[in-house]
Parts: structure tokens; sequence; C-alpha cells
């Protein structure tokens, strides 16, 4: 069963000796601590040890010396620096309780102890395991939001905890300043209680709960059958794709992500599309956001919001939104490359709403987009709003016909859509949409208008004879697979799968925030009078729009997420890019009841 755990099913570590060099790491971390400044009587036994034994002693880091120490002589050094034998550490390759180092694994055991406490607490210890291999340590009142959120109800996972520390011995709890950098908040000089997997174990709690994850006890055939034949067809293929790009393409991922930006990828896809260029772009940064990263705030790193947006175009049928949110990002039968993250993106072309409904329950806790190329024919059914306004709030459903009814579960993922308008003279707009609730999904969206011009029906038709000639698809051959591995590689990192990078945040400070009012104040003063009947001016946009403009410009600073070594803050060009698409939105949204020119001489020109 262990050989089953190999690089192959996780997609994270080589075979052989670099596995057990990893686990000799974490061991030799963990037993001697000789990297902390206070155990230096621990480094003098160190030293003499390694001098003794011949071995180079100028340097005792534990990367060095679980390179240079046979495993006998791994053995004896810790037996003569070893003095806690409470420490325990259960490796595919080693095991340490008692006091005693042994050379054999200890997953067969884990992987016994962990399926039995899985078929005991069910959708509950699941959930507890889910949440604590997202994050390395968190506060019990942490990793009970998380439980919850993954659960669909209020979790509380103390027992569980327990039992997995002090049962199973899997999992450990430390006191922790709070003055630290880590998931909770407060001041310095009191300590909290956090709680952890053991790390050396962690990458057999995430492939046992990908193998049984089936253990959510799911209301519907529906999404029982969506879990069978697409979640663990969409995770194999995400897996399969982290693994070979971890075998072959790493180093130069890593290279490419510590030059590329937002620019960078703005000048690409101009190249391609010209005046089109930025449908695939926010396209594209969509698929950067389904990280779910944190947004916090510069003064006390708060959590403000997360990157994870729903996207929307419509407008003129035969405008090119389909090509954006779906071939682009997934590929195409005519030889244009997927962008998009592998195995996250979910089409759902000629699904009705209500089965939508029941097989989202099979992606509960999972970040994940799912592309809806006809979201007008969504709507044709009653009483679609609310639950799909619900989702797209990330909020708890809960659905009932006369022939089913679907436990309440958490909507944990996002939408890319489109879908048909009507356009009138001076270009004001209509959803086709009937459904007088509409705009309350709309509001919910990060939209985008498309009329068929004369100037964008040469762009798209110029498009089209590249696409029929093969030129774009020639063009894209080598930079969509960078783009695809760099994006996949900070997916990989900021939702756990990838531990050589810790997740980063994407940190706002107040002149961002600032310049995104300034600019909405510029646009409310420009409005023209659209009478609420009450002597008031109408604002036709709600609050969120400012909201999705700064989750639009942390989005695409996330792209930079190689050339910071902490958070992230938002670069200028992304600042602009966003800043263009709130001018734009509110232009559309106001029916062109204000000068754009006028408005945008009040940011920076993007070039």
């Amino acid at each position: 069963m262990i050989d089953m755990m190999s690089s192959n099913s996780n997609g994270m570590l080589d075979e052989g000796e670099e596995w057990r060099k990893k686990e000799r790491t974490i061991l030799l971390r963990r037993l001697l601590g000789v990297e902390r400044p206070e155990n230096y009587t621990q480094r003098v036994k160190v030293i003499k040890y390694l001098e003794q034994e011949g071995l180079p002693s100028n340097d005792v880091d534990v990367e060095t010396l679980a390179s240079i120490l046979r495993d006998d002589q791994l053995e004896s050094l810790l037996m003569l620096t070893c003095t806690n034998s409470t420490v325990v550490f259960k490796g595919r390759y080693y095991t340490f309780s008692n006091g005693m180092l042994q050379h054999r694994g200890s997953w067969d055991i884990v992987r016994k102890d962990l399926t039995e406490f899985l078929n005991a607490h069910g959708r509950k210890g699941y959930a507890l395991l889910k949440a604590m291999l997202e994050v390395d340590t968190d506060t019990i009142a942490g990793i009970m939001a998380k439980a919850s959120e993954v659960y669909g109800e209020r979790l509380n996972p103390i027992n569980m905890l327990i039992e997995l520390r002090d049962g199973l011995r899997i999992a450990y709890s430390t006191s922790m300043d709070e003055g630290e950098r880590g998931n909770g908040e407060g001041k310095r000089g009191r300590h909290k209680t956090v709680w952890g997997i053991l790390e050396e174990v962690r990458p057999l709690v995430r492939h046992i709960l990908d193998e049984l994850c089936h253990i959510p006890r799911l209301s519907t055939r529906d999404a029982y059958m969506e879990f069978e034949y697409e979640v663990k067809r969409m995770d194999e293929e995400f897996r399969t794709y982290l693994m070979q790009l971890m075998e072959e393409r790493y180093e130069d991922t890593l290279r490419f992500g510590r030059d590329v930006t937002s620019e960078y990828i703005t000048r690409y896809l101009r190249e391609l599309f010209g005046s089109l260029y930025l449908d695939p772009l926010l396209a594209i940064a969509q698929q950067y956001s389904l990280t779910d990263s944190s947004i916090v705030s510069e003064k006390n790193h708060s959590k403000v919001m997360s990157t994870g947006f729903n996207l929307a175009l419509f407008g003129d049928p035969g405008s090119g939104k389909t090509f954006a949110i779906k071939d682009l990002i997934i590929g195409s039968e005519n030889g244009v490359p997927a962008h998009g993250l592998p195995g996250m993106n979910r089409y759902c072309g000629g699904m009705t709403p209500a089965k939508f409904i029941a097989i989202g329950e099979a992606y509960e806790g999972r970040s994940v987009n799912f592309i809806i190329t006809e979201f007008n024919d969504w709507f044709k059914y009653k009483g679609m709003v609310e639950p799909l306004k619900i989702a797209m709030e990330r909020g708890i459903i809960r659905y009932e016909t006369k022939s089913y009814s679907i436990r309440p579960y958490r909507f944990t993922s996002f939408f890319s859509v489109n879908y048909n308008t009507s356009v009138y003279n001076k270009n004001i707009y209509e959803p086709t949409i009937r459904d007088p609730n509409f705009k309350a999904v709309e509001d919910r969206m990060l939209c985008r208008l498309h009329i068929l011009t004369k100037d964008r029906y040469g762009e798209l038709a110029k498009r089209q004879s590249s696409l029929m000639k093969g030129i774009l698809q020639e063009r894209m051959a080598c930079t969509a697979g960078m783009i695809r591995d760099h994006l996949t590689l900070v997916y990989a990192i900021q939702r756990g799968y990838h531990k050589d990078f810790k997740p980063k945040q994407i940190m706002i400070n107040d002149d961002v925030v600032d310049r995104i009012r300034d600019v909405m104040d510029v646009i409310i003063e420009h409005i023209e009078d659209g009478s609420s009947g009450h002597g008031e001016y109408r604002v036709p946009f709600s609050v969120r729009l400012e909201k999705k403009t700064l989750q639009l410009a942390s989005t695409l600073a996330l792209v930079r997420f190689f050339s910071f070594n902490d958070v992230i803050t938002i670069d200028e060009y992304s600042l602009s890019i966003a800043l263009r698409y709130l001018v734009e939105e509110a232009w559309i949204r106001s029916g062109y009841t204000f000068d754009v020119k006028s408005v945008t001489s009040t940011i920076d020109r993007v070039e």
C-alpha cells in the first residue's frame, strides 16, 4: 500500500533518496533544535560527533546533516543528543517513538488508523483533516471556521483534535507567541495554542482524503455520479499535471515566475488579439483568483476579502464571449492551447440549473470554476435567482423539490459565464433574462459588455482568419504553456499542494483604497441625472463594484508571486488595469451618461 504513495501519486516529491533526505531533515529539525540560538549545548554535541566520525563540522544545519549522515550515523547521533522521549515521528521511511529510531516507516499503521478515524467520524472527520491541510498550524477557532466551511454547518472539532493528537498521534499542539506571524490575531507577549498535522504524514493524509473522498455523504445520484466521474477525473488531471511540472519544468517555471508580470501577460494578449485583449486578460486573471488568496490590510494584517471572483461577459451574440471564458481557458479542438488551471474548470454545457445545484454538493470545500456559456437558459426555470445568488456569495445552498431534496451545503467555487443582451440605440443594453431579480445576480459578478461594433467585428474577423491559418496557435504554443505552468504552481502553493514555498497574502495599503475611492467619486460627480423620482440622482450600480475592482487589482498583482519574499503588494500597472475596468463598467451601467474621457484622465493611461 505504501508503494502507491510515490511522486506519481502526489506530484510533490521525488522517489527514494530524496524523500528519505526530506524525512531526515524534518526528523533532525524536530529532535535536535540546533537551528535555535539558545541550543548552543546541542550544537556542541553535534559538532563533536561529526568530528569523531570524520565528517565536516563547520556547518551543522539540518539539511546538511540530512545529506551527509548514513542511517546508522543518524541513529547514533539521535541516541547521543535526543533527551525528549515523547517526540514522535511517523514517516514513510523512518519512525521515532519512545526515544528510539527505527529504520522502517509508519505509514501502513497511519493509513489504517486514519481509515478507522474517517469511518467513525464521516464527513466531520473529513472536514477537519481537510481544514488542517490548508495551513501549517492554526488555533482551534481558526480550524473550527475552516472545518465548518467544508462541512457546511458549525462544527466543533476539539474532541477529534484530541483524538488525532493523543490517540493516533499524528497531530500536535504547541504554544505560540501571539505576536508571531500566524493565522490568529493578538497582542505580543500573550500566548495561544496552535494545532497542526505532523509534517511527515501530511502527504499521506492528503492522499487518503483524495482516495476516500467519497466519504462525504451525497444527497442525490446526480451528485454521486458527478463525484465519481468528474471530480475524481479533475483531481487526477491536476495531480498529473503538477507532477509533470515538478519533474520536467519546475526550474523553468521558477525562472519565468521571477520575471512575469501582469503587464507581460497583457502585452502577450495584445499581440494576439489587439484591442480585444481585455476579455482574455480578465479570464486569465479569474484563473489566478481561484487560489482564493487572502487580501489583508496594511495596518493590522487583518483579512478584508479574498481574491476569488465570478466573471460575466455579456452582449451581442457572436462578439467573442465564449472564446474568452471557454476556448482560451480549457483549450479548443481547433488547436487553441489551454491557458487555465488543469482540473479546476468544469464546463457546464447543456446543463440545467437544477442539475447544477445537485452536482454542486460534490464540489463542497473545493475552489473550482464552473464555465456556463448560455447563462440565459438557466433563467427559463422559476426560482433560480435565489440559489444562484447564494452560490455567488459562497453561502449555504438549500434546495428542495417534490421529488427530491438536497442537504444544505456551502458552495465554495466560482463562475465564469456569458449571456446575450439586447443592445439598443446609443449602446444601451438590457438583459434578455426577464427575471426582475436578475440584477442581484449580475451585481455579484465582475461584468463586461460586448457590443458588435464595426471595429469589434473587424478584430474578431482578423482573429478568426489567424485561427484558420494556424497563426494564433503557433504564437500561443510556447507562452500559453509557461503561463499555465506558472498559474498551476502559484495555485499549488496557495492551496497547500506544494510546500517549498509558503502561501502569501496580498496586502493593500491606504493609497490603493483611496485611489479606487477617488476615481469612483469622480464617476459619481459626472453621472447625469437618472432621477429616482425623489429629486436625487440614481446610482445604477452598488458599492460591490469597488470591491470587485480591488479584487481584480489584487489578483493581477498575484502574477508577481515569486517577486516577493513575504506579502504581495499591488503594483501600479495592475491597479491601472483595475481602474480602467472600474471606469468602463460604471460607464456602461450608467447608460453612458458621463464623459468617459474626463474620468479616464484622472487615472494613469495604460499603454
